[in-house]
């Protein structure tokens, strides 16, 4: 492959994206910054506005992103192949589900899986008591079900019509607003696309900004127990610019050999990890309990799905559930993106499938071993895990837990090795994608490595900038969950989107996979065969009103011009008052037919008079 020189590279920058974006980060940022408690209070009186009224609205867009991804996998729509006749996938699928997965979650489910169970058990959901059994039970089943998947759906709607515009429409064009274009048409080319890629660029930074947030402090307290040195903010900023330094040369590898590398590594470990816990642990209550909170996520999964608790205001929902979603949102269109970009050769029915298989499946290793063995402490007295979240914190709560199993500091070494990894990942993925999002075009599906290095420190800026002036990162991360409001109706526009450009590229012919178009019979109802000849002696005189059926349904058109031998004519459709875009059949407004070049023939016989 070719590489592009350093001048070329720079013409494919959209520089309006680019500066645009930054100016808009720096905007949020700075204020943060600079008057952290001014800020902390205006985001959080936003955030509480959000998740106080916006709820029932996320609920539903939880909803619709489950329905509409079950919908791909059982119907037609999922059939479609993304590349071309015979491509084989371009990843195993270990390597693609680790990508999948390890850039889809971050060091965020190994953060979450070891405590999330513990706020559930101290103030659990649905009306249970603390203490009970029940809230035992129910406080792992909820960890499942945020991590389940609705959280994957989500990521994997956008996912659909990204992979459609990369692989079957071969678009060079890797931006959040071309997924909309199916939707919004030529809207998306002016200053609303322009909005959307700003937006999509502000869920990136949120979601490095949130796995940071999370893998830091760990990172931090691991290397703190390990070594009996204090936290401080030097360390904290030597950490990043490790995780910096590997995902920055991650970055600029590529998609196959760094990212997939990292995934790869990252997975194993987790493995590692995970079988160690469940063996060293007490082996019968964690697979028991992972297996009754599997029933419990299933037998309460609607209700979880739609509970809002406004009789009893316990708040629960709105400061988890609500809140997950959108987490989730902001991340959506990014990681969209990135599935859609890793699962060339697949069809969209095993992208989504395995996006919502994997991933649950991954949550739900992570969460029933990690998570039930500090459930067992808890309630064998061997480590209050409860009281000690309030007392020391997260970060430090996950190593004492890690302390507690054979061989501790080993344990504390591999989890600080996989925050790492799973941080670096996610920058990884993050600078690649919004890289490609702030080019024009993307030559050979890769992003050009030279703008991957600008994003992949740019982005670790803004994080060490709160770290030296002691600002809450946790505020930017807030004020990203507000601005996924518009988000969430992104990625509802970029579904309907994928069913649109699916029907549109079948009439046209743009999208002409065998499987495929046999599952749309209502759109190709009569098809002519292949460089057909029109005949002199069924020559059609010119102003002839006919009704032509193409490969689709029948439209009325009239001919404007027959040429003598009756090998061309030109032929101009009627409107019938519909004078948008293009006509159900896909032809644009004038076609001209020549016998020797045709796709589909026309004869005399063929065309039929208009209804009157």
């Amino acid at each position: 492959m070719k590489k592009q020189g350093f001048r070329e590279s720079l013409k494919l920058i959209d520089k309006k994206v680019l500066i645009i974006s930054w100016i808009a980060l720096l905007a949020l940022s700075l204020p943060i910054i600079l008057f952290p408690e001014a800020s902390g209070a205006v985001v959080g009186t936003l955030n509480g506005w959000v998740l106080d009224y916006l709820g029932a609205p996320y609920m539903w867009f939880g909803i619709f992103c489950l329905i509409f991804c079950i919908y791909i996998i059982v119907s037609r729509y999922g059939k479609v192949h993304l590349g071309d006749k015979g491509e084989k996938p371009e990843f195993k699928t270990f390597s693609w589900a680790a990508m999948l997965f390890c850039c889809g979650v971050g060091a965020g489910v190994l953060y979450w899986g070891f405590i999330e169970w513990g706020y559930y058990f101290q103030a659990p959901p649905l009306g249970l008591e603390y203490g009970t059994w029940q809230a035992g039970e129910m406080a792992p089943a909820y960890g499942f079900f945020h991590w389940g998947p609705t959280a994957w759906a989500i990521y994997a709607v956008s996912a659909c019509t990204f992979g459609y515009i990369m692989f079957v429409r071969k678009s060079n064009v890797l931006k959040c607003s071309e997924g909309c274009r199916g939707l919004l048409g030529k809207k998306v080319d002016g200053p609303l696309g322009k909005v959307i890629d700003v937006f999509f660029i502000f869920g990136i930074v949120g979601a490095v900004a949130t796995s940071l947030g999370l893998a830091n402090p760990l990172v931090t307290a691991c290397i703190c127990t390990l070594f009996g040195i204090e936290a401080t903010p030097m360390l904290q900023i030597i950490i990043l610019l490790i995780i910096v330094a590997m995902f920055g040369l991650s970055a600029y590898s590529g998609l196959n050999k760094g990212i997939k590398f990292l995934s790869d590594s990252g997975v194993w470990l987790a493995l590692l990890l995970i079988a160690f816990v469940f063996v060293v642990g007490d082996t019968k209550f964690i697979y028991d309990t992972t297996t009754t909170a599997i029933g419990l996520m299933a037998q309460n999964f609607i209700r979880m799905s739609t509970w809002l608790d406004s009789i009893g205001l316990s708040g629960f929902p709105q400061s988890w559930t609500v809140f997950y979603w959108a987490w989730w949102a902001g991340y959506a269109p990014f990681l969209g993106m990135f599935i859609a970009r890793i699962s060339k050769g697949r069809t969209v029915k095993s992208m989504v499938a395995g996006s919502l298989l994997f991933g649950s499946a991954g949550c739900i290793l992570f969460f029933g071993v990690l998570g039930n063995y500090g459930l067992d402490l808890q309630l064998s007295g061997a480590f209050d895990v409860v009281n000690s979240l309030s007392e020391i914190g997260p970060a430090n709560t996950i190593v004492e837990i890690l302390l507690t199993l054979p061989f501790g500091k080993i344990a504390v070494i591999l989890v600080a090795l996989l925050c790492f990894v799973f941080a670096a990942n996610s920058y990884d993925s993050a600078s690649y994608i919004i890289a490609a999002n702030s080019q024009i075009r993307v030559e050979n599906g890769e992003s050009v490595p030279i703008l991957r290095l600008i994003w992949a420190f740019g982005l670790s800026l803004i994080p060490i900038g709160f770290i030296i002036l002691d600002a809450p990162l946790a505020t930017l991360q807030t004020a990203t969950l507000v601005l996924s409001i518009p988000i969430a109706f992104i990625i509802v526009i970029i579904g309907i989107s994928y069913l649109k450009m699916v029907k549109e590229d079948i009439l046209s012919g743009v999208l002409d996979q065998p499987l495929v178009v046999r599952n749309f019979s209502e759109l190709t109802k009569t098809e002519i065969s292949a460089k057909k000849q029109i005949v002199d002696d069924d020559m059609i005189s010119k102003g002839a009103r006919c009704r032509i059926k193409f490969a689709t349904r029948p439209f009325s058109a009239h001919v404007s011009e027959a040429a003598e031998d009756s090998r061309l004519l030109r032929i101009e459709r009627k409107t019938g008052g519909r004078a948008h875009g293009k006509q159900p059949c896909g032809l644009p407004p004038v076609c001209c037919f020549m016998g020797e070049t045709l796709t589909g023939g026309i004869k005399k016989n063929d065309w039929n008079p208009p209804p009157r």
